[in-house]
């Protein structure tokens, strides 16, 4: 695999966007379910068939108004999210290119400026994603244990912006993202040499 080059991974691409696909189903059955009118259970007969209870009246949850209308707006977040891992697994596009000194990102990233120039770069680091700088949950980083990233820091408009590229994103997993890292800080470290001079 050439280096300078991550495309997304199809595998990872397909598993996510079913994944969004079986959590759209679900937020969209369940809306279903808290919107359809229960059946009024039958009267009640006690003893004697001539006395006859009263049906009780159905008990409403009284969030079902609010519950829907964010079970349906949860529902359709995930159907965007499955389209586009979809697309991605379907298209095989490039994540992110090293090309004629600048980082060229997919419009997905929000990279800016993009194509980015390897002299921006302040920082690039490859390792296990909890250990990347940059805020996290708990939850989230309990869960970035098992994944692997490449952190990238650069300027851009006189502030400091990051981006980060995850293992599970790309084409040949941790080992592909560390020859682009590798690639990254080799053009980083190119283009600095020659500012100097």
């Amino acid at each position: 695999m050439n280096p300078a080059i991550l495309h997304f991974s199809r595998t990872g691409s397909v598993v996510k966007a079913l994944f969004f696909l079986g959590v759209a189903a679900i937020a969209f059955a369940v809306a279903g379910l808290m919107h359809s009118e229960p059946m009024p259970p039958p009267p009640i007969v006690v003893g004697a068939t001539d006395m006859v209870l009263p049906t009780p009246a159905p008990h409403r949850d009284p969030l079902t108004p609010f519950k829907i209308p964010l079970l349906i707006v949860a529902g359709g977040t995930c159907l965007f999210y499955a389209g586009r891992h979809g697309l991605r697994a379907l298209t095989r596009q490039t994540a992110a290119r090293i090309e004629g000194g600048r980082l060229h990102f997919h419009s997905s990233y929000g990279a800016d400026p993009n194509p980015l120039p390897a002299a921006d770069i302040m920082e690039a680091i490859c390792d296990r994603a909890d250990r990347l700088p940059g805020e996290m949950s708990g939850s989230v980083r309990f869960g970035a244990r098992a994944r692997h990233g490449l952190y990238l820091r650069y300027r851009a408009d006189g502030s400091s912006r990051e981006l980060r590229l995850i293992d599970n994103d790309v084409d040949g997993g941790i080992e592909q993202l560390r020859r682009f890292a590798a690639q990254v800080d080799a053009w980083r470290r190119s283009t600095a040499a020659k500012a100097e001079r």
